[in-house]
């Protein structure tokens, strides 16, 4: 016998048409759900990319404010050439003088320039009301060429300054119209090491002489003309406790904003330059040369030693007086007697295993100059000759 009230509810639950309609309208929660997700993972996108697009345009409209303010400062300029070249390769700059503003004179007196060489002699001048440092002076400074070679670009440090970007190279690329890799800022120019520095002070006279000094990656190219552009002079002043020694204070002081340009004439003799390439007399086991050069100012070998490369790798394992023993042991330039020949800089040069070293030795030292090479403990010494 059939119960009908249980016929009746199991016909009304399990209804076709009625679970139809339940699963559809599940079906519709779940894709209402769905969507709603989508829409809000959508504004959560938008809200992203427009948070990007604002802080990209925001640093854009900051770059260009701070590159017009970069154009804009007060400059003076003046145009003068290289003269006939002195004993030890330097040229007085001539038909020019001191270039003035903001109570500060500056004059380019001389300058040598060699293949890797440029080295450049100046005098600062300060009115009476200018409170300078006359020790820690110091100032930026820009080079480059007609054909828009950047020699370098080089900012004044800035103690007691939170500077989180120097924009320096970057303001001069865009100036020049040079295209440039924002990620290497420094890989179109073409020094591979430089300096500054005080050659003296004349505080009677309120004048201090300073020197800058570009040795290059490669070989300088023969230009025609130089641009030299002076800027951003200051010193910073740091303060020490005199019992723990520590850095109590230091604060930056600006001397001025503006910018000095010198256009410097090079006359074709300049580049009558006399470089020489030299080799080994005898082979030396466990190092190759791959070429070597001397100019008037500088000594240039390029060389592939395992054993080098070896001890230059294990050298971050050691400690550094270690390493430096047996880095100035393996390898040096000396004179007949032993005595060593000064290292500017030594790097790789890409090259696997490949290094290039440059010394502070010259062309009137060349028939005295030694490579010392130590192999597996083996020493050698053997001359270096004209090719």
């Amino acid at each position: 016998m059939i119960n009908k009230t249980l016929k009746e509810h199991l016909e009304n639950e399990y209804s076709k048409e009625k679970n139809y309609q339940k699963i559809f309208y599940k079906e519709k929660k779940v894709v209402s759900m769905k969507r709603k997700i989508l829409n809000i993972a959508a504004i959560f996108l938008v809200i992203i990319v427009a948070g990007v697009l604002s802080t990209n345009i925001y640093a854009e409209i900051q770059w260009n404010k701070e590159f017009d303010i970069y154009k804009n400062l007060p400059s003076v300029r003046t145009k003068g050439t290289l003269a006939e070249i002195k004993e030890g390769g330097y040229a007085e700059v001539i038909d020019t003088d001191y270039i003035t503003q903001d109570g500060i004179s500056i004059k380019v007196n001389e300058m040598l320039l060699t293949d890797d060489v440029l080295d450049i002699d100046l005098t600062f001048k300060f009115d009476e009301n200018i409170n300078v440092d006359y020790d820690r002076f110091g100032f930026g400074y820009s080079i480059y060429d007609e054909d828009k070679n950047v020699y370098a670009v080089s900012s004044r440090m800035h103690l007691g300054e939170n500077v989180k970007v120097d924009n320096t190279a970057r303001y001069l690329y865009e100036e020049l119209g040079i295209k440039y890799n924002k990620k290497n800022i420094t890989a179109l120019q073409l020094v591979n090491s430089s300096s500054r520095g005080i050659e003296s002070t004349d505080k009677e006279n309120r004048t201090i002489d300073m020197n800058i000094t570009l040795r290059a990656k490669d070989k300088f190219p023969q230009s025609k003309k130089l641009f030299i552009r002076i800027f951003d002079l200051g010193y910073s002043v740091m303060e020490t406790d005199p019992d723990t020694r520590k850095i109590t204070n230091m604060k930056d002081y600006k001397l001025s904003e503006s910018k000095w340009n010198f256009e410097i004439t090079v006359p074709d003799k300049f580049y009558e330059r006399n470089t020489k390439e030299l080799k080994l007399e005898r082979q030396i086991p466990g190092i190759e040369f791959k070429n070597i050069t001397i100019t008037d100012t500088s000594l240039n070998l390029t060389f592939k030693s395992e054993e080098y490369d070896e001890l230059i790798k294990a050298g971050k394992d050691m400690d550094s007086s270690e390493f430096l023993e047996k880095n100035q042991k393996m390898l040096y330039i000396s004179d007949k007697t032993g005595n060593r020949y000064n290292e500017i800089n030594i790097g790789t040069t890409g090259n696997e295993k490949e290094y290039k070293m440059t010394l502070d030795v010259g062309m009137k030292y060349l028939d005295d100059l030694y490579v010392n090479y130590l192999d597996n403990g083996i020493p050698y010494r053997v001359k270096l000759i004209e090719k």
